[in-house]
Formats: structure tokens, sequence, C-alpha cells
């Protein structure tokens, strides 16, 4: 509002000055006319337009042109058309300054070839004050014709560049804060979804990691505790006891390690502290045998052929899906076909990739016995079917799950890794 006022003030002062180019506005001793105060008047509401500047330039704009075109005042039309520049779009900003140029360059050309007495820029070079803005004055002499024709130019000239110029340089500074402005958006925007798209990244490791993890063992104690209803104490209670301790001691660890894992953040990533967080004895190929006891343990018959060469070449990140495929294939056989005999074939080299292939037939829910074996069957997702597809796609190799024939059959190939 500040800002206003002061234009306001300035603006009418200027105007003030301009109206010596009014006809009939100044009498013949110099003096303002009856019609001047009326101009003076109408000139005064044309500026109270000034205010309207910002929300609304074609306002300014419009009543400077009507002044520019009237008696060659241009001061109101070159505000008006300098936030027209700066605000409106290209195509408003290119119509006014054209316009705005052609006025100013009428209305220069008239005070230059006009009276002298009606050029604002006379008072400049009239030798006599009293004789200032008087019709009947002398003429002024060649060299202060020429100056005085010179200002008026000039005037001209600067008006239109300080307004067309600095208009288009600061809504170029305008433009590049609204870009960068947009761009923090975007930038804090795409921040948001990247943190976002980590954490549901680690959220589905964690499940995964959760599931290739505990499944198996947890499968494997509720195998031991069915047995363990269905039979009661026996010569064999204290085995399976022993393996359901083991079992869930073993769980324990897995789970300690995953947390670890989550509070260190090294849960699935490569380096010296991913191994530290996940020991390779808990998802390596070497640990295969483990695996296999742990499922003969439940009663289940694994027949086994584990041939492994060049392991210590091994990405461990190929260590590790091979061991998880076996796993929960292994655990897909229990629940879904327990007491059913288990192939187990897993081939590793460096130069033909890994094999790991299960296989068990495909058994009725009515035949499967026991409390355990029933609460297995009806507990199956498939998300472990589905983290065996993942883990394939992401190393690059296939995977073929489903029926054939009478058998259930997990097939995964995975690439060769090299020497």
């Amino acid at each position: 509002m500040g800002s206003g006022i002061l234009v306001f003030v300035l603006g009418i002062c200027g105007s003030a000055m301009g109206l010596v180019s009014v006809p009939a506005a100044i009498n013949e001793d110099g003096g303002l006319s009856d019609v001047g105060v009326l101009v003076f008047l109408l000139t005064t509401i044309a500026w109270g337009s000034v205010f309207l500047r910002s929300r609304l330039p074609w306002v300014p704009f419009a009543a400077g042109c009507v002044l520019a075109a009237g008696w060659s005042d241009s001061v109101l039309l070159l505000v008006g058309m300098f936030h027209l520049v700066v605000r409106g779009r290209r195509v408003h900003a290119v119509i006014a300054a054209a316009a705005g140029g052609v006025l100013v360059a009428a209305g220069v050309l008239r005070l230059c070839l006009g009276p002298v007495a009606r050029n604002p820029f006379s008072l400049f070079f009239t030798e006599d004050p009293d004789n200032v803005f008087v019709r009947s004055a002398p003429p002024l002499a060649d060299e202060s014709l020429l100056a005085m024709n010179l200002m008026t130019v000039l005037a001209g000239v600067v008006g239109l560049g300080v307004s067309i110029g600095f208009g288009i340089l600061l809504r170029r500074t305008r433009r590049m804060k609204d870009v960068e402005t947009f761009a923090q958006r975007e930038t804090a925007r795409n921040e948001s979804l990247s943190a976002e798209l980590a954490r549901h990244s680690e959220r589905e490791l964690l499940a995964r990691e959760l599931h290739d993890t505990l499944s198996h063992r947890l499968s494997v104690i509720s195998l031991h505790s069915g047995a363990l209803e269905v039979n009661g104490p026996g010569p064999d209670a204290a085995e399976t006891v022993t393996a359901l301790r083991r079992e869930a001691k073993a769980s324990l660890a897995d789970l300690r390690d995953l947390v670890g894992g989550v509070r260190e953040g090294t849960l699935g990533r490569q380096g010296p502290l991913a191994e530290q967080a996940t020991p390779p004895s808990l998802a390596s190929m070497r640990s295969l045998p483990q695996l296999v006891a742990s499922v003969r343990a439940t009663g289940t018959a694994v027949r086994p052929m584990i041939i492994l060469q060049d392991v210590e070449n091994a990405p461990s990140v190929l260590d590790r899906a091979v061991y998880r495929i076996a796993q929960e294939s292994l655990t897909n056989a229990m629940k879904h076909a327990p007491g059913a005999p288990v192939t187990l074939e897993v081939e590793v080299s460096a130069g033909g990739g890994a094999r790991i292939r299960v296989e068990n037939p495909i058994v009725q829910p009515a035949s499967a016995s026991g409390p355990g074996h029933r609460d297995l069957a009806a507990s199956g997702s498939g998300s472990g079917l589905e983290g065996i597809r993942e883990r394939a796609a992401v190393l690059g190799g296939t995977s073929e799950l489903g029926p054939r024939g009478d058998f259930f059959v997990v097939d995964v190939t995975l690439p060769p890794f090299g020497r």
C-alpha cells in the first residue's frame, strides 16, 4: 500500500507538468484554465487505478492509454505496461508492449513537432521564468530547441526501456523463482515418495525374511507337537522333546538375527555387516545337510542329491537364495504332503549355475494325519512359492512351480556365476 501511494503522488506530479500539452488547459499568461482544472481532476481519478496495478494491470494500462492518446501523458501508461509485462500472459505482454510503444512514440513525436509552450521540457530551456508555458513567448534558440527535443526523445526511450526491459527481467526472475519453488516442492515430494518406497521395501523384505526364516522351523515344531499329542508319552517322546527344544532355540536365534538386522539397517544388505547380521550357517548352501536332517526328524522321508562345486566363489546372494529356495520347497512339501517322501536335488557349479528341484506326491487333504498335519495344510498362503519366483527373477533365473501329473514340482534354475 505504501508503494502505491508513492507511485500515485509522483504520478500526479508528473501528470500536472504534462497538462501544458492539453489544448486550452493553459491560459495566455501561462496559468491553469478551467479546462485545465477539469483535466487535472480527471487525471487524478485515472491515477487512482494505479492501486490495481498488481491484481488488474489492464486497468491502469487502459487509463494510461487514454491519457497518452489525449495529450501525450505516458507516465501511467508506462506503469501499467510494466506490470502487464511482469504479471500478464505472454501474449498480453506482447500486445501491451506493442501498443504502449506506438502511443509513446506518437506522443514524443507530437511534443517535438508541436508548439514549444506545450512541451513540459521547455521549463528547462526558457530563459525568462515568467515566460514559461506562455504561448506568446519568444521562440527558443535552435540549440535549445534541439536539446529540448533530444530530452523529449530520451525521456520516451528511457521510459520504454525501463518499463519493458526491467519488466522482462523481473518477469524472468519471477519465473525462475517459480521454477525453483516448483523444483523444491517436487524434490520434497520425491524424497517423501522415496522414503515411503524405502519403508515399503523394508516391510516387504522383513516379511519375506520372517517367512523364510521362521516358517520352516515353526512347521517342524508343529509336526513334532502333533506327534506328541497323538502318541503321548513313549520311548520316542524324549527324542521328540529334544528336537522341539532344538528347533525352538534355533527359531529364537533366527528371530534375534532378524531383529538385529532391522535395528542396524543390515537386513538384506550386502557386505561385512550383512554377513554379521545373518551368519552363513543360517542360510547357506553348506547348511543344506542340516536342513535335510531337521526335515527328516519330523518323520518326513527325504531323498537328497546335493552336488556343490565352486561354492566358495558363489556370490552371497546366490548362496542364500539356493538355501532359501530349498528350505521353502521342503516346508511346502511338509505342509501339503505330510508323511510323503520328498526328493531334493541341488546342483551348483560356477559354469552351470544352480538348479534346485524338489518333488513330492500330491496328497489329498483327507489323508493328512494328526493335528499338526491338519494345521499345517490349512496355514498355506502361497507367499512362500511367490517368494521363490521373486528370488529366481531377481537373479535372472527361471522357475517352474506346480503339479506335474501326480507330483508337485519346484524346479528353479539360476544362471552361472563365473569363477
